[in-house]
């Protein structure tokens, strides 16, 4: 993707989403503000969970989009956030996050992008604390036949506009394969299926 069009993206990013944020606001914001302790934010984007996060938590937000990044950093308002700009599969994450050290991450509508999303899961298993926790706010494939068709057939189109974002991946489905265990878990649907819910990692 040209930097001319992730620029272009990143500006728009937020304006796009509105009527899709009015539905998943709230959702947001009841998963995150009681969250404690050491935090990653998986593709931050634009800073979309920022203001959701309390003042006494860490969060490392990880991004491999600079212009996102960047669009981000007015909306830290003083809280106790670090920008990274990384993809999460990289390695070098792995000489800022340890083993075991973290109490949350935090994954919201990004799953669908990551290139190796059970390479990210294992490293989630490495980093998180016995019992820690993944929230996660996911579209995923439809369940019904016709609607799951048409996401198939408008996925690689849908790829190169969206920056890689997948309509068709199994994403409850992975999770739950790799040893998370949810605590709560629902599904809905806004044009896209969604799945949301809080996951503990019993180690």
């Amino acid at each position: 993707m040209s930097s001319f069009y992730s620029k272009l993206f990143a500006k728009l990013y937020d304006k796009f989403m509105v009527s899709f944020e009015e539905k998943i606001g709230k959702d947001r914001q009841r998963m995150l503000k009681n969250l404690t302790g050491n935090i990653l934010d998986v593709g931050s984007g634009t800073g979309v969970n920022f203001a959701h996060f309390n003042t006494k938590v860490h969060v490392i937000a990880v991004e491999p989009s600079k212009p996102m990044l960047d669009k981000s950093v007015e909306k830290i308002n003083g809280k106790n956030i670090e920008l990274l700009n990384l993809d999460i599969n990289d390695e070098k994450l792995h000489q800022t996050i340890k083993e075991n050290s973290l109490d949350a991450i935090v994954s919201t509508l990004v799953l669908c992008t990551i290139q190796n999303p059970d390479l990210a899961l294992e490293n989630f298993k490495k980093w998180l604390k016995p019992n820690g926790k993944l929230i996660i706010i996911e579209h995923i494939h439809s369940d019904k036949k016709r609607k799951a068709i048409f996401e198939n057939l408008l996925n690689p189109l849908w790829k190169i506009f969206a920056e890689g974002c997948n309509l068709n991946r199994h994403t409850d489905v992975l999770i739950k394969s790799k040893g998370f265990k949810p605590l709560e878990e629902h599904y809905f649907t806004i044009g896209l299926r969604i799945h949301k819910g809080i996951f503990v990692l019993d180690k």
